[in-house]
């Protein structure tokens, strides 16, 4: 009932006309800036044919490229902003979704990754209100990016959006994945004032659902980055550093003394493109530094339990990287990594999902948007 009434209300900014070349941007409902729509918005800044806005919480001060203006998410101005926009482009579920918009503008929805491993939307919640709200939201859509045929088909099911609005070019996120790197990686060492030398391993798991918010709190067994630094060196050579990055929605406290707290560090597609090695446990992280054919592992310690809480979309056996329950397990699966299986792996799980990623895919989300521009 109440989202009816806002969207009655926010219906008067309609009386205002649509300006075709602005862009309102957001991540993760104002709380960041980084993902899909960090990477679009600096590349649309290049092109200086677009007026572009990007939306944050109060307090959520980062840097903005030249000419993109700040704007308070939620507040009045940013909601006449996102109705009299040409674009509007974000990455998670949220209010914005339910706005009333004019077929006059255009919907992206980017999401934030390539492929989700566990069960989303109507696969997960079949709650009959929830489903009614996300097909309002996914009506609206134009276009759904998408990593990957299997995530599209994901999607259009989960979120009520049309597979007709899925345009499987790839996550702009993800571009520098296939590019040269040295610049981002010298960033990524200066940063934690590291030596160029150092390799790094990024430990990125996902959050559980509940109330809990910390590693610490999920009463798992800890990874045991001693022994992985050491795994790691005696297999693959080097001086390794071991990253620790919570998920955005996890309290950012660091997981022990002998691990870097990378978690203020907001753009993880820098950590994936500076690291060697990455470990995580259900994260959609894994696909994206899988493009790189760099070795990871997964440690997941409370496989069963998870499953059982929320559901995989696919089995665990054919994720890319290799599964550890225990850190035993881990460390036998680092010291026996074989590079060659490794890569047969990864590509295994690139035919099943129907990777879509080649590194142009703002290249080919600009054509679209230039395209609309000119109508």
């Amino acid at each position: 009932m109440l989202l009816h009434v806002f969207r009655f209300f926010i219906r008067i900014f309609s009386l205002f006309p649509v300006c075709k070349n602005k862009v309102v941007l957001q991540s993760f409902n104002g709380r960041l800036y980084n993902c899909n729509p960090k990477y679009i918005t600096e590349s649309l800044a290049k092109t200086e044919r677009y007026k572009l806005y990007f939306a944050l919480n109060r307090g959520v001060e980062p840097s903005l490229p030249a000419g993109v203006k700040r704007l308070t998410y939620r507040s009045v101005l940013h909601f006449y902003h996102l109705m009299t926009a040409g674009f509007v482009i974000f990455n998670s579920t949220g209010i914005t979704g339910y706005l009333p918009f004019r077929k006059s503008q255009t919907v992206i929805q980017t999401w934030h990754g390539a492929y989700s491993f566990k069960v989303i939307g109507n696969d997960f919640n079949h709650d009959e209100k929830a489903r009614k709200r996300r097909l309002l939201s996914g009506t609206q859509i134009d276009y759904f990016l998408s990593g990957s045929q299997l995530a599209s088909e994901q999607h259009s099911r989960a979120m009520c959006v049309s597979r007709d609005k899925f345009l499987e070019i790839g996550l702009p996120r993800n571009d520098i994945l296939f590019r040269d790197q040295n610049a981002i990686r010298n960033k990524v060492h200066t940063h934690f004032g590291l030596p160029d030398d150092i390799k790094f391993v990024l430990y990125a798991p996902t959050f559980r659902d509940g109330p809990v918010k910390s590693m610490s709190g999920y009463g798992l067994p800890p990874i045991d980055p001693v022994s992985v630094m050491k795994a790691l060196e005696e297999r693959f050579g080097g001086k390794f550093v071991f990253l620790y990055k919570a998920h955005h929605n996890m309290i950012p406290t660091n997981i022990g003394a002998d691990c870097i707290n990378a978690s203020d560090y907001t753009d993880i597609q820098e950590l994936l493109c500076a690291s060697a090695v990455l470990l995580t446990d259900y994260s959609s992280c894994m696909a994206d530094f899988a493009q790189q054919k760099r070795p990871g592992f997964l440690y997941a310690p409370d496989l069963e339990d998870y499953i059982s809480a929320h559901p995989v979309s696919m089995d665990p056996a054919l994720w890319p990287y290799q599964i550890a329950h225990t850190n035993e397990e881990l460390i036998r699966n680092i010291r026996s990594y074989d590079e060659q299986a490794g890569l047969e792996r990864i590509e295994g799980f690139f035919s099943r999902i129907g990777n879509c990623e080649d590194g142009h895919a703002m290249e080919k989300l600009l054509h679209h948007m230039d395209e609309k521009l000119k109508q």
